[in-house]
């Protein structure tokens, strides 16, 4: 059986659960023995996720087993999005987040420039020295000369001191965007049970929660990971003395999606006048 006839399977399985909206197969891995599989979900706002979640996994395996005979290792669900219940099932389905740049796609990225500027230095090189043993030394790599200029260089040139400034700095550019903290796509919500939360869910339902506090406004959050906890940062704009009611909004919110434990919530509260 395809990897496609499992992703349908699997598919058609979740979204029998209830609270389940969409279901999407991301990836389906096979071995003669036993099936993994991961989905996004897309489930009502207001149920227990972890219960869903659970309900989804138990769900998948059972009918994958029934209809194919293998096994389900295992399942990782990462929640895409959490829709309000009662709307039509006709309802648009949310587009997918935008691919966002991670510390894996940078490296990927910087790799294969890398590999590029090697592969194309090595074979002008090659080229060259063909060239030289041919008896036709035809400079391919850089000016007439370029020998010459490299062998008479000396530290105290201006050229060479810029030069040279310009290739530390970059260095060190690039070592700080590689040791930066990232921000994740994905939340772990439970590493035992393997499920994710998106983040810009995250930050939705959370900037949602707090725009119910009177007189609160123009809310921005985003999310963070701090080892298996997170940590949220919120910025808003309202009355200074609504500062311990955001604050309950936002743990309150945090406890229903069952997040990790959250030590700090960092919160900036600016001060500002009544909404227009």
């Amino acid at each position: 059986m395809s990897r496609q006839q499992l992703g349908r399977i699997a598919a058609d399985a979740a979204r029998r659960v209830p609270g389940v909206r969409d279901v999407r197969p991301v990836t389906v891995r096979l071995d003669d023995r036993s099936v993994g599989l991961d989905l996004d979900l897309v489930t009502e706002y207001g149920l227990r996720v972890p219960a869903v979640a659970d309900a989804v996994r138990r769900a998948v395996a059972r009918q994958v087993h029934a209809d194919t005979g293998h096994a389900v290792a295992a399942v990782t669900i990462t929640v895409r999005d959490l829709v309000l219940p009662g709307s039509g099932s006709d309802a648009p389905r949310p587009a997918p987040a935008p691919r966002e740049v991670t510390t894996a796609t940078v490296n990927r990225v910087a790799s294969a420039l890398l590999a590029v500027a090697l592969l194309v230095g090595g074979v002008l090189l090659a080229a060259q020295a063909l060239l030289a043993a041919v008896g036709r030394p035809t400079s391919l790599l850089l000016r007439s000369g370029w020998y010459d200029t490299l062998t008479t260089t000396r530290w105290h040139d201006p050229s060479v001191r810029t030069a040279a400034g310009l290739a530390v700095g970059l260095g060190l550019v690039v070592l700080a965007t590689q040791l930066r903290r990232w921000t994740p796509v994905r939340l772990r919500v439970d590493k035992r049970d393997g499920w994710h939360l998106y983040r810009r869910c995250v930050e939705r339902r959370l900037t949602d929660a707090v725009d119910t506090v009177p007189g609160v406004r123009r809310t921005r959050v985003r999310v963070r990971r701090d080892g298996d906890r997170w940590r949220p940062r919120l910025r808003t704009t309202g009355d200074p003395a609504a500062r311990a009611e955001v604050e309950f909004a936002v743990r309150q919110e945090l406890r229903h999606l069952a997040a990790p434990g959250v030590d700090r919530v960092d919160l900036r509260l600016l001060p500002g006048g009544p909404p227009a």
